[in-house]
């Protein structure tokens, strides 16, 4: 067994990096320990962006926020109604996410583009103005960790085990890879390792999918198969407790690849499309829902239809979303260019008539500013049927696991009585406790920059006293 004399952190994803930053910012040496061969976890396929409040975009911008805001719009996503207020862990996610943003900026990670996705009183989804935010940002701290001395990462190796004393203190890890299984000690350690909606793309035959949620097995995911959970198993069984397992988010649009349409691990159309525009369009020809509504919503509204759902964008929806997100589903064959809308309809064969009546009532409705559905952005109103469509088809799909390891505010791991697990903390989709029912659009990214550093300050704060011993 050998000794390792910082912290050691499970996962590369944005929670996994944003903690292992922090790690280094406070002068300790850092062990990032890795599944996969590639870096980054589930984290670089997020496109929608982050969440903040009170940035300098905002200012910028003229954006008038607040962090009660931003907090009540996170806890009413999860129960839809107003008389649960916000939790600690929601209102220290608020109040981070502004800091977070400036700590990103520090580093040269500059997100200028701001968008209002579904469920947000104001806009705050922030993302850069190429590529996808979760990429950007995850892999630019990665990159800077790479180049730092105090940094060590491990790939394509599976963590095990936690290592504890008789105190019941978590004193290290257990590891395996090509060359056998290894223990080692640790000040204290970070669990970043990811959720379990990627256990479809295996069939789904077994794991926390099938135990908590069976129901769900047979939908497609927008997660790899190695996210399976390994984290919140390894942590319950050394006493850490489980919570809000069975919530288990559905998102309204993953592509569905018209060259591989039984394809179980599917590509997101990200929110930011229906956040400048894009409508949801059934085989009818007809809208069934407000687009802009929260994510469970629009899932079950999809669920009452028959036949495709296709996200169609005019010529304005196309050229705000242009880059990075048109251009990149178009060279991935997920969306289709058409000169005019009665062109898509031809393809599809959906009723143009339809699809013409459907575009006059949406445009009304757009000058009057408001919907019976609820909706009231219009954003690249009005569509008209002789107007250049891109459009791709769209189902729902499993994207985030809102349970995981119960967290306190300073991102310490509890047990089952709810007391911190001395030497464990915890950030991102591992835990659970942040987004309860329902995950508000754009929040993964912000709980992994917040709650990540907030776990490297707290696990290295923790090494530091262990350390003095």
């Amino acid at each position: 067994m050998s000794n390792f004399p910082g912290v050691i952190v499970i996962g590369s994803g944005l929670s996994g990096s944003s903690a292992a930053m922090a790690v280094v910012e406070s002068g300790l040496p850092v062990m990032i320990i890795e599944k996969e061969k590639r870096l980054g976890g589930n984290s670089v396929k997020a496109w929608a962006g982050y969440n903040g409040c009170c940035t300098s975009t905002q200012r910028t911008k003229g954006v008038k926020d607040s962090v009660e805001l931003f907090a009540a719009d996170t806890a009413f996503s999860a129960f839809k109604t107003h008389n649960v207020p916000a939790n600690e862990l929601q209102k220290t996610l608020a109040g981070n996410s502004g800091p977070g943003h400036a700590w990103l900026e520090n580093y040269g990670i500059k997100l200028p583009v701001l968008s209002q996705n579904g469920g947000h009183s104001a806009p705050r989804t922030h993302r850069p103005t190429k590529g996808g935010a979760g990429s950007y940002i995850t892999n630019s701290l990665l990159r800077k960790l790479k180049k730092n001395d105090k940094c060590q990462i491990i790939t394509k190796t599976s963590f095990t085990k936690l290592l504890t004393d008789l105190s019941g203190r978590v004193t290290g890890v257990e590891y395996e890879s090509a060359d056998g299984k290894t223990s080692v000690n640790a000040l204290a350690v970070v669990l970043a390792s990811g959720g379990f909606a990627g256990c479809v793309a295996r069939k789904g035959a077994d794991g926390l999918l099938a135990k908590y949620r069976p129901d769900l097995v047979d939908l497609p995911t927008s997660n790899p198969p190695s996210a399976t959970g390994d984290g919140m198993i390894i942590a319950e069984a050394i006493g850490a407790r489980l919570m809000d397992m069975e919530y288990v988010q559905v998102h309204p649009t993953g592509f569905i690849d018209p060259n591989n349409p039984e394809e179980k691990e599917l590509t997101l159309a990200t929110e930011a499309l229906r956040g400048h525009g894009a409508l949801l369009i059934n085989q009818k020809g007809r809208r069934f829902v407000n687009e802009c509504w929260h994510r469970d919503w629009v899932s079950e509204a999809e669920k009452t239809q028959h036949g495709s759902i296709y996200i169609v964008m005019n010529s304005g929806v196309a050229k705000d979303c242009a880059v990075p997100f048109v251009k990149q589903y178009t060279g991935l064959g997920l969306l289709a260019h058409f000169e005019s809308g009665r062109a898509f309809c031809s393809k599809y064969n959906v009723p143009y008539d339809n699809f013409c009546d459907t575009l006059k009532v949406y445009n009304k409705l757009a000058k009057r500013g408001y919907s019976p559905c609820g909706k009231d952005r219009f954003e690249n109103a009005p569509f008209y049927p002789e107007d250049k469509y891109v459009v791709g088809i769209v189902t729902p799909l499993l994207h985030y696991v809102m349970g995981g390891v119960e967290i306190n505010r300073n991102a310490e791991c509890l047990n089952k009585s709810r007391q911190p697990i001395p030497g464990l903390f915890g950030a991102g989709e591992t835990t659970g406790g942040v987004h309860r029912k329902n995950r508000l659009a754009g929040n993964s990214l912000v709980d992994c920059v917040v709650f990540g550093r907030i776990a490297g300050a707290s696990a290295s704060k923790y090494a530091k006293a262990r350390s003095r011993l």
